[in-house]
């Protein structure tokens, strides 16, 4: 297992633990101190869970010097037939919660522990996990406001889809309407399977939402479910919690184009398709020569998917809405590099 720890400025970091001949067997991880207090903490993963096989994944955190119970951060398997994929709506208690994928804290922790258990299929089929991540920062609203400008003027080719889709317009969670987060993954698989040549990669939007799907959230917006999905296929990435839009703009001038979390109040986002949003999911593709945000909005219809957002008002509606939440997804030898 190889273990990979950045520190990004702001209170905000992310620890990628990898392993290297897959992991197939329940483990624990070593306490990873943070580089920052902590109140909130959002883990992710790469596996593979063929035949029904599933994982569960844990948490905890150190406060001072005690360690908290035990929090349930998701059964995850490809197949949801089998009640093995959903989040778990646990009761608060004096240490923290967990709402959905995000574990919140009442008092700020200074180190966290992962542990993942394993079970089979019903022919005994194990799941292999590549992959674990764990996102950490607290409750500041505040980002990198310095820029290299290397991003500007870079527009990554992503295909365009829509979320208002009518194959299942009342199913999984409100249907088209309500299914912005695996829109916006398929858009960035269908990215790279064009660019590597890798055609099973490219899954249409009401598929992408069947397996994104969270019985218990009862939509297709659960963070890590999102990208386990992608990680099925054979991509890789991980949910990271970023300082700015200078971490944005280092991710497109690696050519990898990124899934940010909004929050938009009416009046706050000009040019969007919608009003307001207590959540929404889309892709940043690039920059324009200004610095203005190049997206694939997924609440447009087609011919009206791309999308460019004043840069203020962007980075106001990502920061303060998700605190900069992004999906990193691509190909597994790319993301080595980058991390």
């Amino acid at each position: 297992m190889g273990n990979l720890a950045i520190a990004l400025a702001l209170a905000v970091s992310l620890t990628i633990l990898r392993f290297a001949n897959v992991q197939s067997q329940d483990f624990t991880s070593e306490a990873h101190a943070a580089e920052h207090p902590f109140t909130r903490a959002i883990a992710s993963w790469d596996v593979n869970t063929p035949g029904g096989s599933w994982i569960e994944t844990q948490l905890r955190a150190r406060i001072g010097s005690r360690w908290t119970n035990w929090y349930e951060m998701g059964h995850w398997s490809k197949d949801e037939s089998g009640g093995h994929r959903h989040s778990l709506q646990s009761p608060s208690d004096s240490y923290g919660r967990v709402d959905t994928d995000t574990l919140y804290l009442k008092t700020a922790a200074d180190a966290w522990q992962a542990r993942v258990y394993f079970h089979p299929g019903a022919r005994g089929t194990m799941p292999t996990l590549t992959l674990f991540a764990v996102t950490t920062g607290d409750d500041t609203v505040a980002s990198q406001s310095v820029s290299t400008k290397s991003a500007w003027g870079v527009d990554i080719d992503v295909p365009e889809r829509t979320q208002r889709v009518d194959e299942s317009p009342d199913a999984l969670g409100g249907g088209g309407d309500a299914w912005c987060s695996p829109t916006s993954v398929s858009m960035i698989m269908a990215y790279w399977a064009a660019r590597t040549n890798h055609p099973q990669w490219n899954v249409d939007v009401p598929s992408s939402a069947a397996g994104t799907y969270d019985p218990v959230y009862k939509g297709c917006g659960n963070w890590p479910f999102n990208v386990a999905f992608a990680s099925e296929h054979g991509l890789a990435g991980w949910v990271e919690r970023l300082a700015g839009m200078s971490d944005l703009e280092r991710y497109v001038t690696l050519g990898v184009p990124l899934i940010a979390s909004i929050r938009v109040k009416t009046g706050e986002l000009d040019g969007s398709p919608y009003k307001n949003t207590d959540g929404h999911l889309l892709v940043v593709r690039g920059f324009t020569r200004e610095g203005d945000v190049i997206t694939n909005d997924p609440y447009g219809l087609p011919g009206h998917i791309r999308i460019v957002y004043k840069r203020a008002q962007f980075e106001h509606v990502w920061m303060g809405g998700s605190r900069g939440i992004v999906y990193v997804i691509a190909p597994p030898l790319l993301l080595d590099k980058v991390r």
